[in-house]
């Protein structure tokens, strides 16, 4: 069992903690840990297999094998003590089963840098996997988005490959088949703090849809009472402002003792306190209900849905070879390994050193560390104005603004959407895009934010070429396929 008791943790950089006073059992099982992007799911994971250490807290059992989203490395020396030449050489049988299941081949650790992200992935989970069942490795493992870069195939062969692990399990991930078949349990991330839910994602998902709308219901009742009674206390208010008046002498005439004399006994009766008691009462339920209001709506739902800019570009042909048009939005689709990322680059390449100036927005299929903080740097440098505004779409696109100002380090989802934000074209130019090309534009994205996506693409003006194995999210955007 791994055991999460009141853990908080806080990056040094950050005003607010990323994780507060979380407390949570895992047991042997995968766990489904969900949550908009930068709502901490790396953070948890780093944290349970002893990458990070809690800032307040404490964690029994955790240690183990983490395998980040990034694919830059084989993990060599990070899932055990043995090597990844190791793996690929052993004659054990775990190697060769998980070896021959996620179908990896013997010279992949010497052209490592010429493998899709698909086919790394697969190493990486293959590796540490081996590195658990022969016992080099701790039994918990933390995977983080295993599927991304997969295609269909590949995409079963890690479902299978997970499923068969025995251990306790953390696994983060957009997949929602891959987490309803393998979670039986889901651990919900929000604004700093956890609910763990039973079931896979959707069952847990639509049980949160069902407690959103019931917090809901209760904001737009506070509001109705806060209106009744606003309504109320002026009632009051006039009440008191009248006994106040019968009670004052100013506009009495000095020579009329009778009326000073009844003025005096109510005063000294108290007749008219009550209504003063009353409004005070009733303004202190005021702000009882203002309170329980505030606190509502800090929880409620952020504001999402953004515009995006783009035209049509006026010109006949945007690219000649190969050949796309100005109303082209084109699924680029095909098995890991069959060369999308390459005749994406060889595109852009084109765009780059084409005389005719397009203007295009390109986000690539991975952005590195050194990228990610470029784009944070640039983002920090814009004036107030532009600033507000790429905060303000960042925020729509489903992640917290704040957050990203205070990192260095964002998550690859982020990154994603902050690129989107700022409307990131080629540095040549300034201009709106008439093409935009992404390559797998749903990895490292959260659930709400790939269907934010999918809306905001779905109006742009621009031409589109898209690189994914989402074949719902292809099918909604795209009217023209090019198969590899």
């Amino acid at each position: 069992m791994l055991s999460l008791n009141d853990i908080s943790f806080s990056y040094p950089s950050s005003i607010e903690p990323v994780l507060s006073n979380i407390s949570v059992d895992f047991y042997d099982g995968w766990t489904g840990v969900i949550g908009d992007n930068g709502a901490g799911k790396s953070t948890l994971l780093k944290l349970c297999t002893g990458i990070l250490e809690a800032s307040a807290g404490n964690i029994t059992g955790g240690g183990g094998v983490y395998i980040p989203q990034r694919t830059d490395t084989p993990l060599e020396g990070e899932a055990s003590s043995l090597s990844a030449e190791d793996f690929i050489c052993s004659s054990d049988g775990v190697a060769k089963r998980l070896i021959s299941r996620l179908k990896i081949q013997d010279d992949w650790l010497s052209r490592w840098d010429t493998l899709s992200h698909g086919e790394r992935k697969r190493f990486q989970l293959g590796f540490c996997l081996w590195g658990i069942e022969t016992g080099s490795a701790s039994g918990l493992l933390a995977v983080d988005e295993p599927t991304n870069h997969l295609d269909n195939d590949a995409k079963n062969l890690i479902a299978a490959t997970l499923a068969e692990f025995r251990g306790v399990g953390l696994i983060v991930s957009h997949d929602r088949a891959l987490l309803d078949k393998l979670c039986f349990q889901c651990l919900f991330l929000r604004a700093g703090h956890a609910v763990l839910r039973p079931g896979g994602v959707s069952a847990g998902l639509a049980e949160e849809e069902r407690e959103a709308l019931s917090a809901k219901r209760q904001r737009e009742n506070l509001k109705a009472e806060k209106n009744r009674l606003a309504v109320e206390l002026d009632r009051r208010q006039r009440s008191v402002a009248a006994s106040k008046s019968r009670v004052s002498k100013k506009h009495v005439d000095p020579k009329d003792h009778d009326t000073k004399g009844k003025i005096n006994l109510a005063r000294l009766s108290g007749k008219d306190r009550g209504a003063a008691d009353s409004y005070k009462q009733m303004q202190s339920r005021v702000g009882r209900l203002d309170d329980a209001l505030s606190a509502s709506e800090k929880t409620g739902e952020r504001k999402t849905g953004v515009q995006l800019f783009g035209e049509r570009y006026q010109g006949d042909v945007l690219c000649k070879d190969p050949l796309i048009l100005p109303d082209d939005r084109i699924a680029l689709s095909g098995p890991n390994g069959s060369g999308k990322t390459t005749l994406i680059k060889k595109i852009v390449k084109g765009l780059r050193e084409s005389t005719a100036d397009i203007p295009f927005l390109y986000i690539p299929q991975e952005i590195t560390e050194d990228e990610g903080r470029q784009i944070v740097a640039s983002l920090k440098m814009l004036n107030d104005k532009a600033l507000g505004e790429t905060l303000s779409r960042f925020s729509r696109l489903g992640s917290d603004p704040t957050a990203i100002l205070q990192t260095l380090s964002p998550s690859p989802g982020e990154l994603r959407k902050l690129m989107l934000a700022m409307g990131v074209i080629d540095a040549r130019e300034t201009k709106e895009p008439v093409l935009i090309i992404m390559d797998e534009p749903t990895n490292h994205l959260d659930l709400r934010s790939i269907l934010l996506l999918e809306d905001m693409l779905k109006n742009c003006r621009s031409a589109l070429l898209l690189v994914s194995h989402d074949e719902v999210f292809l099918h909604n955007l795209c009217t023209k396929e090019w198969r590899l």
